[in-house]
């Protein structure tokens, strides 16, 4: 579907500039790897006017669509890994202005490998302390001096 990474990216952008409203200012999508080709956590949101405000690439002009941004991402992961077994990144955020200005970031992040590596049907997923996990889905992740009891 997608033949370099240019297309990708342009692919990423068209959609999220087509699902955002009339006015705004920037706008970032946020993806985060759980297994590749197969599911991803995303969020995106947009400023305006300094207010921060969630929108979803996947409902256009209030009408659900595929906008395939998903399988987007997998082919960049898939263009940047350099073996089977290699992770090049777990979380991507992708940022365009008005202006036409994109970047895009990207970075592996060890407590998120670590949640993603959990059965989601053991006691150790139960257990999960909320606000932890939505630290560790954030880009930021958690600080670094956070207590991290699973490498112990």
């Amino acid at each position: 579907m997608f033949e370099s990474v240019d297309d990708i990216y342009n692919h990423i952008g068209q959609a999220m500039f087509d699902a955002l409203p009339e006015h705004w200012d920037s706008a970032t999508f946020y993806a985060l790897i759980v297994t590749v080709d197969k599911a991803m956590l995303s969020k995106q949101t947009y400023l305006h006017q300094g207010q921060k405000h969630d929108f979803d690439v996947n409902i256009i002009n209030g009408l659900a669509k595929r906008t395939k941004c998903s399988k987007a991402f997998y082919s960049l992961y898939r263009i940047m890994q350099k073996g089977e077994k290699d992770i090049p990144w777990n979380k991507a955020r992708f940022q365009i202005t008005s202006e036409g200005d994109f970047e895009i970031d990207f970075k592996y992040d060890e407590d998120f490998e670590w949640y993603r590596s959990l059965d989601i049907d053991s006691k150790e997923y139960d257990d999960l302390d909320i606000d932890i996990i939505n630290q560790i889905k954030s880009w930021e992740g958690l600080p670094d001096d956070a207590p991290r009891y699973w490498k112990q």
